[in-house]
């Protein structure tokens, strides 16, 4: 849905103009107004933006708040009294209480004088029939009538917040609306309290590591206003779950593709490209692969698939006739509207030279041959990475080895050091396991210790029947101490311990190169097995993402990379070394004066 445009500036909070806004918000049959100057304002002025420059000049709001009732009592009373709701600060809301004057009934709306009882009504979610976006909408009860809070959802790969708007009336008006005016059908899914609060919760928290920051006519105006209805939603529902499709699965989909009515025209060699299609689907597009839609074809056919997959170029050129009448299969199987296929179809049609010039290399900024396969050995494109069958072939020919060996020296010794530090670190690298140790909770803040140790002993057993690899178990500890000690609040929050410990072992197995779908790994391991064993039905991914940031790393999408030994199996150090002295011969001359 598209958000109406935003009705206040921040901009003009010292001025006159604010009065007259204040005036006519507060007399208005809506809260919608209010509220809006409200949350806006404490965007602009709240503690959240003191890492701004431009927020150094401003007040903070609590100062702002008791200058504006200081100076203008009757005009400023109505915003006041939202804020000392809105802003999660007790002591603020005392000092407010103490300095507002008794509400005259006659002055000011009965909503605004029981400002306290604000609180989330029902949500439901206008979900696109193709799993793209979704809206999830958070109808608000005041004590005079509803307003409804709108929040845009991507759910492209992990679900995050693209825009929030507030509208004026219930829910079932903009449901209405959906039904009747929206360009694009949708569906109409209610959701439980809770479940809209999981919801939202995990949509926001991936939004603030959107770079650049999510920014629109509302947002981040709406922030404020979001997180005080999240503080009075329960905190006990089901967020967004991520299926994990197995190969079986994608195998099952790609011979029934075949053997369907869309497939008849194609040649075998355009069928091929069904099983790859399927999996970028699943894995970064809606996790539906009998769902598509133009705007993941367009990321597919700009992106994904010419950087990420390996073939001859043309392989590649043969995609696009087989993604087309994929499309076509999928969307007619899963019988969403025709209206999609169609769109997906243009979208294929549109962006076929973009495409075409990626596979030839010939677009601007486009990578070479060998940039490509130097990314391809450094692992960057696994998380589930895929290669044409063909790679093995050249790896395996020698003549390409001895044509490029100081390249695939710096590629093999380069990754190494990445993996343990730097290049000093590496030369001093051992095969020595790591030794069975304990939980140190040293720095560790005293109120998640308990919670740190109840996880040990299943972090020794999965270390041991899972991976078959008890060195792991010191690796998972060692990070999650780092972790405590970066930011406990992650283990203050209502994640399940099975969550956090499939998370954990993403983290530890992925640095340890422990899963199938990492190139050069020898284990038969994946991320679903991982999941079954410890009874996670989603992707742990998520969990993975934040606590590599509370622990000071940022996730290179989708490598792991700690850089650190303390964190390294002997099995994974044994490789390491191994490659060291294998192709440390052939670095150039001043191969470690460059990468120092």
């Amino acid at each position: 849905m598209t958000p109406p445009p935003g009705s206040f500036d921040p901009s003009h909070a010292d001025e006159p103009e604010l009065l007259d806004l204040l005036e006519e918000a507060s007399h208005s049959e809506s809260p919608v107004m209010l509220l809006d100057i409200a949350s806006t304002m404490l965007a602009a002025f709240g503690p959240d933006d003191d890492d701004d420059e431009e927020a150094e000049e401003l007040p903070p709001i609590s100062e702002l708040a008791l200058q504006m009732l200081e100076a203008t009592p009757e005009e400023t009373e109505p915003l006041v009294r939202i804020w000392a709701q809105m802003l999660d600060d007790m002591l603020f809301g005392r000092r407010i209480a103490k300095m507002l004057p008794t509400p005259n009934t006659k002055r000011l709306p009965e909503w605004i004088r029981r400002a306290d009882e604000i609180r989330p009504f029902r949500a439901a979610a206008l979900v696109s029939p193709v799993k793209i976006e979704e809206t999830i909408l958070l109808e608000i009860s005041t004590a005079g009538r509803s307003a409804t809070l709108a929040v845009a959802v991507d759910r492209t790969g992990s679900p995050y917040l693209e825009d929030a708007y507030l509208a004026a009336g219930p829910l079932s008006s903009l449901v209405e609306f959906s039904r009747t005016d929206l360009p694009a059908p949708v569906d109409v899914v209610t959701l439980s309290l809770p479940d809209a609060a999981a919801r939202l919760s995990e949509a926001l928290e991936m939004s603030t590591h959107m770079l650049p920051p999510i920014e629109t006519e509302s947002w981040p105006g709406t922030r404020p206003l979001l997180e005080w209805m999240l503080r009075k939603l329960p905190d006990s529902g089901t967020g967004y779950e991520i299926r994990m499709w197995e190969p079986e699965e994608i195998d099952e989909l790609v011979k029934d593709f075949r053997a369907s009515r869309f497939a008849e025209e194609l040649t075998e060699e355009e069928i091929e490209h069904a099983h790859l299609l399927f999996d970028f689907q699943c894995n970064y597009g809606n996790n539906d692969p009998l769902r598509w839609s133009g705007t993941f074809v367009e990321r597919l056919m700009c992106d994904l698939y010419p950087r990420k997959v390996m073939a001859p170029e043309d392989n590649l050129l043969t995609m696009p006739s087989a993604l087309a009448a994929l499309v076509r299969y999928a969307n007619d199987r899963s019988g969403v509207d025709r209206s999609f296929t169609d769109n997906a179809l243009a979208a294929i049609e549109d962006n076929r030279e973009e495409y075409t010039a990626r596979v030839r290399g010939d677009h601007l900024g486009g990578e070479s041959t060998m940039d490509l396969f130097t990314r391809l050995l450094t692992g960057r494109d696994n998380d589930d990475s895929i290669f044409s069958s063909d790679f093995d072939d050249v790896i395996a020919d020698e003549s390409f080895l001895s044509d490029h060996a100081s390249k695939l020296a710096e590629i093999f010794v380069g990754s190494g050091a990445e993996a343990v530090g730097g290049i000093e670190a590496l030369k001093a690298l051992t095969e020595e396991p790591l030794p069975a140790e304990g939980l140190d909770t040293g720095g560790v803040a005293e109120d998640v210790v308990d919670r740190l140790n109840s996880l040990v002993p299943e972090i020794w057993r999965i270390a041991d029947e899972v991976f078959d690899e008890p060195e792991l178990a010191t690796a998972a500890l060692r990070f999650l101490t780092t972790i405590g000690r970066g930011d406990p609040a992650i283990f203050r929050r209502r994640i399940a311990d099975r969550s956090l410990l499939a998370a954990l072992f993403w983290i530890v197995g992925k640095d340890n190169n422990l899963f199938s779908s990492q190139w050069g790994s020898e284990s038969d391991m994946t991320i679903g097995e991982l999941q079954r064993h410890l009874g996670v039905s989603t992707s742990p991914k998520a969990h993975a993402e934040k606590m590599l940031r509370a622990a000071g790393f940022e996730l290179d999408e989708p490598q792991v990379v700690l850089g650190d030994p303390r964190y390294l199996i002997s099995r994974r150090r044994q490789r390491i070394v191994a490659d060291r002295d294998t192709y440390w011969d052939d670095l150039p001359e001043d191969w470690e004066d460059w990468a120092d």
